[in-house]
This record gives C-alpha cells, structure tokens and sequence, in this order.
C-alpha cells in the first residue's frame, strides 16, 4: 500500500506518492493559478494526484489515505480549511470535496504542522521522541 502528500500552496500543488517504508516512489506538480474558486483547486489537486499515480504505476486502490498541508488554519477534525488568506477559504470542506472525487479518507492540516509530522516520521526526527522543526 501507498500514501499520498500533498502540499497546497499559493504557487503550486506538489503531489508525493510513499511507500510503506516512506519512499517516494514518485512525485507530480502543477500550478495552483490563483485566484481560483475551491472547487478549481480541488480539480488541480486531482490532476496532481492522477499525475503521480501514473508516474508510479498504480491506482487509487492502492492507496491507503491521503494526507494534505494548506497554508492556514484547519479543522483535522472536520476536514475543513477555517481560514487561509492565501487560498482565499474561509470554512471550506476541502477534505469532504477530495473525499468525493478521489474515493479515499482525506486528512487536512495546516502545513507546517504537517512538514513537522513529515520530519517526525520520515525525516530528522525519526526516531527522535521530541522534534523542533523551522
């Protein structure tokens, strides 16, 4: 099974795909072009993800969950983006709009809490019990 990244930012949409031992196996971007209504944005998430899905070879069924980093403020609970000033959202169900086109659970957060997760998994941290990230 594979996980997926995505970092939303205000230039672009970067896609990793991971493999269980947290290896890209591939990687896909396109531009965010704001200002873009969330729907527009949600569409070029997708775009990025079957991008990386093709680069790797397989399909949405072998993905385990997809996990996303907005700018902003977000609601992990909900799947919602509360607040970004970049993106132009404010209470936007961003998860639940992934949800429906991708067919898989989405996690929403904010980005730079979800770099630090990253490192603490995958990167400098692992194996490290407390980890600063700037």
């Amino acid at each position: 099974m594979y996980n997926i990244g995505i970092d939303l930012g205000g230039t672009n949409i970067k896609v990793g795909i991971v493999n269980e031992k947290y290896e890209i196996v591939a990687d896909a971007s396109v531009k965010t072009n704001l200002p873009k209504p969330a729907e527009g944005i949600a569409d070029g998430i997708c775009e990025a993800v079957h991008l990386a899905l093709d680069k790797a070879g397989v399909n949405l069924d072998d993905i385990n969950s997809i996990g996303i980093g907005t700018p902003g403020s977000a609601n992990r609970e909900t799947g919602e983006v509360l607040y970004s000033n970049n993106l132009g959202f404010k209470n936007t169900g961003l998860g639940s709009m992934l949800k429906s086109r991708l067919g898989k659970e989405i996690y929403v957060e904010n980005d730079a809490n979800a770099a630090a997760y990253g490192e603490y998994l995958a990167g400098g941290g692992k194996g490290y019990r407390n980890v600063v990230v700037i």
